[in-house]
């Protein structure tokens, strides 16, 4: 991957802008707040990479980020700048390399990499994540009744024996 140097005014313009709390990511916090999901916020989730989640379900190991059409190279709303067309399409596919080798790197760690752009609907992304909730959900509760029985599970367990607790002692 090719390494990009930002000249030294272009970087002390470029530190006014935060990295985290921007708007499209401001309203998918909310809608999924309203829908009662708690979560952790620009947070590193791995030792292999450097790449910080925008949103974190730590439990879930669901990591959501939501991606700015320019600084991701969106298909549908990117433009190259006039000025150094050349510097800033190999600099836009270096991110674009950069995002793919975490996405690859969380999923390799168990992590459910979802990615949604700043134009998505709000409530369209929302849905995708408590898909993804939703999912880890059904199959941790699956894997407490397991390890946990319920009056409701415990009528499916074999019957036992009255000679030492197993079944079928008797053979």
């Amino acid at each position: 991957m090719q390494h990009w140097e930002a000249d030294e005014e272009r970087s002390r313009h470029m530190v006014r802008f935060g990295r985290r709390d921007t708007a499209p990511e401001l309203a998918l916090r909310r809608a999924l707040h309203a829908r009662g999901r708690r979560f952790l916020v620009d947070r590193r989730i791995s030792s292999r990479t450097r790449a910080r989640a925008d949103l974190v379900f730590p439990r879930a190991r669901v990591a959501v980020f939501v991606d700015g059409c320019f600084w991701h190279w969106c298909e549908e709303h990117a433009h190259l700048p006039k000025a150094n067309a050349e510097l800033w399409r190999a600099k836009l596919l270096a991110n674009r390399q950069r995002d793919a080798s975490h996405d690859a790197a969380l999923r390799s760690e168990g992590w459910v990499v979802i990615r949604v752009w700043e134009h998505d609907d709000v409530d369209v992304a929302a849905d995708l994540v408590e898909a993804a909730l939703d999912r880890w959900d059904r199959i941790a509760s699956r894997r407490s009744e397991r390890t946990h029985p319920t009056a409701a599970n415990a009528s499916r367990a074999p019957a036992e024996s009255s000679a030492g607790g197993r079944p079928d002692a008797s053979r």
